[in-house]
């Protein structure tokens, strides 16, 4: 299935658009057609926040349904998922339906289900209709329109907040891992690097490969308890394993040791620290142990920020998360900040230095960005390290805000 971005004056006209588009799209055929996006009716519906939630659905889906095919896109009203199913269409819904009113994070998904003679909706199977637990309208009705209520937005972010670090330890590792990917890819622009509406200057990658490389090393990280997170030795043969499920997974063999390895870095100073200010100690120490031990591949200069514990992403991109709360605006942040070895490696020097100044002068000019994303499109720049590091900032960012509940959860479950 190949999707087309949809544009509209509006959200609600751009809604309708969708659902005669989707009706054409099963026209003709066996089985049923799953729409699935987000349920905010807040002003940006691309937030990272509810790209998360329907992340997390459309996992759990592809464990439970055969799909035929799936696709996505990514507009104006956020991250939305098509998925063909051999499955009776009514039964579908009924299952989407089960999932909205009662999954933890049902709540902030919403389901369209098509067959070739009509949509399936709650009406049509004698529910009556779905109402918005916030306004308490209904939201069907409510998404056709933007809620601007401040109150309405944080409660929905920390209602998916809340479930990501709820549940076994495993689990709230995995689920903040898939925080930390999704909020550091699935955005607008790249300046370079693939999303969901750009292709980005690596040709082995794009954004359908990176929906399986998540759903891999999501997998992979529910048995992180089972590895010696004091080893260097231990914790680098969980990493190798992991990229090599990686690469089987994307039907490539480009490396993914840098992603790998800086995520699970962090996940392992977590575990082992014991205070949120003792994660970056913990960090440092292990990145001493792979350096003494000659664990860090072959390009050791990539990993010269684990000698300060990553200070700068601490002390600096964190914090600038947090008060900006915009995920394109702190990837620009560490552009002007870091020396992205992939851009150095593949576009030399110059090229750094030229983006890194654009960097630091459009970071509070949203109306510059476009120009800036199709400049280092241009010049096929790859800012893979600043993109890593942008999704290691967003897991700390929830590590810091949920430290205490999240290690009270791991000291129960310890005894």
């Amino acid at each position: 299935m190949n999707i087309v971005q949809l544009t509209s004056e509006s959200i609600r006209e751009l809604r309708a658009k969708r659902n005669g588009i989707m009706k054409g799209m099963i026209e003709g055929q066996s089985g049923s057609l799953l729409v699935l996006g987000g349920s905010f009716a807040g002003d940006d519906r691309q937030r990272h926040v509810v790209s998360y939630a329907v992340f997390t659905i459309f996992f759990e889906l592809w464990e439970r349904f055969n799909m035929e095919s799936w696709s996505y896109t990514y507009d104006a009203e956020g991250l939305i998922f098509y998925v063909k199913l051999e499955e009776d269409a009514k039964d579908v819904k009924d299952i989407l339906v089960h999932y909205e009113d009662h999954h933890p994070i049902g709540f902030a998904i919403d389901s369209d289900v098509f067959d070739s003679q009509q949509k399936w909706s709650r009406e049509s199977l004698g529910m009556p209709n779905r109402m918005d637990d916030f306004t308490k309208s209904s939201l069907d009705e409510l998404m056709n329109d933007i809620v601007e209520d401040p109150k309405y937005i944080d409660n929905y972010i920390k209602r998916v907040e809340g479930y990501i670090v709820k549940g076994d330890k495993q689990t709230i590792l995995s689920n903040i891992l898939v925080y930390g990917y999704v909020s550091g890819f699935t955005k607008e622009m790249g300046f370079g690097m693939y999303g969901p509406n750009y292709k980005g200057s690596n040709e082995q990658m794009n954004f359908e490969k990176f929906i399986h490389l998540v759903r891999t090393y999501k997998d992979e990280i529910h048995r992180i308890f089972t590895v010696n997170s004091n080893s260097a030795s231990d914790i680098a043969r969980f990493q190798t394993e992991v990229e090599n499920k990686i690469q089987r997974a994307v039907l490539n063999q480009q490396s993914y040791q840098y992603t790998v390895f800086m995520t699970s870095i962090v996940m392992f100073a977590f575990i082992n620290s014991r205070g949120y200010a003792d994660i970056t100690k913990q960090i440092k120490k292990l990145g001493e142990s792979f350096a003494q031990n000659d664990l860090l591949g072959e390009e050791p200069q990539r990993y010269d920020i684990l000698k300060n514990g990553m200070r700068e992403v601490f002390n600096q991109y964190v914090p600038f998360l947090q008060k900006s709360k915009s995920i394109t605006s702190t990837l620009l942040y560490i552009m002007s900040r870091h020396d992205d070895q992939a851009i150095l490696g593949h576009n030399g020097e110059q090229a750094l230095l030229k983006v890194q100044f654009l960097a630091k002068n459009l970071i509070h000019k949203e109306d510059k960005w476009i120009e800036l994303d199709k400049f280092c499109s241009s010049i096929y720049v790859y800012p893979h390290d600043d993109t890593t590091l942008l999704v290691v900032t967003s897991m700390l960012d929830i590590m810091q805000r949920y430290y205490l509940k999240i290690k009270m959860l791991f000291d129960t479950q310890e005894k």
